[in-house]
């Protein structure tokens, strides 16, 4: 749960591939995300420095007019720098696996993805790597900017539902599954245009959402460490 709250603000260094202990090519110096990370915190730092400088000034007896350049950068170039990686990279760290698993009521949903024995629809795509990382995220939000923006309030809804105890176990999903979701990846491709269990017939009931994916492709989650 800290860790989900704390996503918010600050993108987080090392992202799902560490679980494979993938080695690094040579010169590895850092991801962007890690970068941006630090370089952020870097910021907070120096607007901290410089306020206390311009403090400390003050009350030696410096008029304000000789310090407008340093409050001017403490008080509004740099916080507006901050608040832009917070904002760009920190809601970024939302679209993680581990922020999703951040709340224990979700932890069996986490452990039956990452579980290789597992046959659920999520385990499936997360031990093929169907999709190479923030499975949660991808499977969860729909296309374009709002698309985002509705997953990501979504997000925040359920971290308050958490903290505010405001929510019921077993956990469901609030909205039936839309297959657009599972074309976002699916369609146009020939595993799924050739497969038998796609016939031509049946792919416009698919589009129009008339005939679920889940139907045939169920359970989406199996999730049997979770609490009930």
């Amino acid at each position: 749960m800290r860790w989900a709250l704390g996503a918010l603000l600050l993108s987080p260094g090392a992202a799902l591939g560490a679980t494979n202990a993938v080695p690094r090519p040579e010169g590895w110096i850092g991801t962007a995300e890690e970068w941006s990370q630090g370089l952020g915190i870097a910021l907070a730092v120096l607007t901290l420095v410089m306020l206390a400088v311009a403090w400390w000034r003050l009350r030696e007896g410096a008029r304000p007019r000789e310090l407008f350049g340093t409050l001017f950068f403490g008080l509004a170039v740099l916080p507006l720098i901050v608040i832009y990686f917070g904002y760009t990279k920190g809601f970024s760290g939302m679209e993680t696996v581990q922020a999703c698993g951040g709340c224990h009521v979700m932890t069996g949903h986490v452990n039956d993805l990452e579980n290789p024995m597992s046959e659920s629809l999520a385990a499936v795509h997360f031990k093929n790597r169907y999709i190479r990382e923030n499975q949660c995220y991808t499977c969860h939000s729909d296309y374009g900017v709002f698309g985002t923006l509705s997953a990501k309030a979504d997000g925040m809804g359920h971290v308050l539902h958490y903290v505010t105890g405001t929510y019921t176990l077993p956990l469901k999903i609030r909205h039936p599954y839309p297959n657009v979701r599972c074309f976002e990846c699916h369609a146009g491709s020939q595993k799924f245009l050739k497969s038998p269990g796609h016939p031509a017939e049946i792919q416009p009931q698919l589009a129009s959402n008339e005939v679920s994916c889940l139907t045939c492709h169920a359970p989406a989650h199996t999730p049997a460490g979770a609490k009930q």
